[in-house]
């Protein structure tokens, strides 16, 4: 736990190698720091954060993507991070992308993994990604449909795959096998552990102006995508385009969650090791 100058504290886990590079994880929706526990094999130092709101770290009422750059600055101060890598999977991607913005000298390389785009960017909204946005245009359904769908999780009645589980391309059921979905369940449970406002909040930010321009991002950046990806359809994802220099991967045959699993040594490699070589 690391204490914030406003009295709020942030929630990290630490995985992965001692002395390898650092790397900072933000989680996906509705998630936790507990994600970044289920990348096996971690070439690096990570620290995965809890959100205002998720697990164990305190709320913030009227948070900005911004704002979180701020929260993570003090975070790595008070840990004597002087530079790091970030790393932001599908609902953490634009958390990573704002620290990379407002951080450019501090920020040695942006990886995003299925991104979630800005949300105008979708023009089909019958996808993961465009649900998540109608609940964050309407903050007062979304906290109603999770307040009732969290003490359900809580008590195993509903899980991930009885959310996430129509219209999941064969990649994605491949990989989300009972020990995946356990340790999964294992990751929300303890995100909305305490209260949904984290994820209210979050889906809240997605679906409003994000306060930066992509196009202002000056760090190395890498973004992945898996092209069957269901939940993130490749359409979405042009805004990203604006990045000067981003590296696009589309791995052919990978979805939303097959992506990560499959593939996370791949781009935490490609992330860390060319900034080691040049040290």
């Amino acid at each position: 736990m690391v204490r914030l100058p406003d009295g709020r504290s942030i929630a990290l886990e630490e995985y992965g190698t001692p002395t390898g590079p650092v790397v900072l994880y933000f989680h996906g929706w509705p998630a936790c720091r507990l994600e970044a526990g289920l990348i096996p094999d971690l070439p690096a130092r990570m620290l995965s954060f809890d959100r205002p709101g998720y697990g164990r770290s305190s709320p913030k009422a009227g948070r900005t993507l911004l704002g979180w750059a701020d929260d993570v600055a003090h975070v790595a101060d008070r840990l004597g991070l002087r530079r790091f890598h970030v790393v932001g999977l599908s609902g953490g991607a634009p958390f990573a992308a704002a620290v990379a913005h407002a951080m450019p000298e501090r920020v040695i390389g942006l990886a995003l993994i299925s991104p979630v785009p800005p949300a105008q960017a979708l023009v089909v909204q019958d996808h993961g990604v465009g649900h998540l946005f109608r609940l964050g245009r309407h903050p007062r359904v979304a906290h109603r449909v999770l307040s009732l769908a969290r003490p359900l999780l809580q008590r195993r009645m509903i899980t991930p795959r009885t959310v996430v589980g129509k219209n999941l391309p064969d990649a994605d059921r491949a990989v989300l096998d009972r020990a995946t979905l356990a340790g999964l369940g294992r990751v929300w449970r303890e995100g909305l552990g305490r209260s949904v406002e984290g994820a209210v909040s979050d889906a809240q930010i997605y679906a409003r102006d994000w306060g930066f321009a992509l196009a202002g991002i000056r760090v190395p950046t890498a973004l992945w995508a898996g092209a069957e990806d269901s939940l993130v359809p490749l359409e979405a994802l042009a805004p990203y385009r604006a990045i000067p220099g981003v590296r696009w991967h589309v791995v052919q045959g990978e979805g939303h969650y097959s992506l990560a699993i499959r593939h996370a040594p791949a781009m935490l490699a490609e992330l860390t090791v060319p900034a080691v070589a040049v040290a």
